[in-house]
């Protein structure tokens, strides 16, 4: 006697409804246990994901948490920003006394006409805020 594997489907989905029929809490149970280890997962991935919702971040494993960058006069003057206050703001702000130490920093760094950049940088390396500090002033004789 040989039997199709149409009818064996068949015996196998009637066994599987007597019993679901006769133990629904059971199997409701363990659905709801595989749904919510489903979730938890997708939610562990989300939160273990190197890459920010930029679309040209780099995903980097552990990025440094800012950036100094010194420009020099020319690089100013090519430059399309103008900084008033020294900060540009980004995803956060700084404690106003934390910022003027910051600044005045950065301005012993700064080169002469130029500027000193700090780039605030995410765990994956993206920039989230500015602190842009301009250096001194070049000293001009004065003609007697």
């Amino acid at each position: 006697m040989s039997l199709k594997p149409i009818e064996l489907i068949e015996a196998a989905f009637y066994l599987f409804k007597e019993e679901i029929v006769r133990t629904p809490m059971i199997y409701a149970s363990i659905g709801l246990g595989f749904s919510c280890a489903a979730i938890a997962t997708w939610i562990l991935l989300l939160c273990t994901n190197r890459k920010c919702r930029n679309p040209n971040c780099r995903g980097l494993r552990k990025a440094a948490e800012f950036d100094i960058q010194l420009e020099t006069e020319e690089c100013v003057k090519n430059s399309n920003t103008l900084v008033k206050h020294g900060a540009k703001r980004g995803l956060f702000e700084l404690l106003p006394d934390h910022h003027k130490e910051l600044e005045t920093e950065l301005k012993k760094m700064a080169p002469v006409n130029g500027r000193a950049v700090l780039v605030f940088q995410a765990r994956c390396g993206c920039s989230v805020g500015r602190l842009e500090v301009p250096g001194p002033k070049k000293q001009r004789k004065v003609k007697k």
